[in-house]
């Protein structure tokens, strides 16, 4: 008897300091996402090994960094240019990535023309610098969960039954002053979640990760703000 009370004692032991990756709570669940690649949903649906391998190459030609930056689209098409001429014109799309998290909202497009950058290179107030804040989150999934069901059982014009759905959570970084930066604001940068049901951006929002204040948030089925 004292033995199975020892291996009892051993797996609750086990289960207690196992990593949080999901929590499960009335019907549904919600779960952190599998990597800062995710910091919007599909972003990766259509971006393929031989994009990336395009990309990485067009970016090296031109003596342009990747450090920092996660690309997640690519198209590429022929078409006629400024002086009228027939050009070949690949553009790539990053996000920004800083102590593994994505920077929300601040993505960059870079475009080339004949394997040329096309354009300036953005300009410095839009590339993230360092950001002096850790990648540990505060909030716990159940916490994040609760707050979300709540907010979005609130706002939604009639029930969708979002206590059943799987939701998915991305940890990452969020400027306040976004909106600022195009005019040389200084970045006001804190830890944010943005959540979301498993297939869908809607609904979705963004809680802060130190008091899980909403930032921003989109309803289901009533329309709401796109931009932050």
């Amino acid at each position: 008897m004292k033995n199975i009370f020892y291996l009892f004692f051993a797996l609750l032991l086990i289960a207690a300091c196992k990593k949080e990756t999901g929590v499960t709570h009335l019907n549904g669940t919600i779960m952190l996402a599998p990597g800062p690649n995710i910091g919007y949903p599909f972003k990766n649906n259509n971006y393929s090994a031989q994009d990336s391998g395009i990309v990485t190459g067009l970016m090296k030609d031109n003596n342009l960094s990747t450090d920092g930056f996660v690309f997640y689209t690519y198209q590429s098409y022929n078409a006629l240019d400024q002086n009228n001429q027939m050009g070949f014109f690949q553009i790539a799309t990053a996000m920004q990535v800083r102590n593994g998290l994505p920077v929300f909202f601040e993505d960059l497009t870079f475009g080339f023309e004949n394997g040329k950058l096309y354009g300036p290179y953005p300009a410095p107030q839009f590339i993230v610098g360092n950001i002096a804040l850790d990648n540990k989150p505060n909030m716990s999934l159940q916490i994040l969960r609760d707050t979300f069901i709540k907010l979005d059982n609130e706002r939604e014009a009639q029930n969708i039954s979002i206590g059943d759905s799987t939701l998915v959570a991305q940890l990452g970084y969020y400027n306040l002053n976004i909106n600022q930066m195009p005019v040389g604001g200084a970045p006001e940068y804190i830890k944010a979640w943005y959540v979301h049901p498993q297939h869908s951006s809607w609904p979705g929002g963004y809680f802060r990760d130190d008091n899980g204040t909403v930032i921003w948030f989109q309803p289901f089925t009533h329309s709401g703000p796109i931009v932050p």
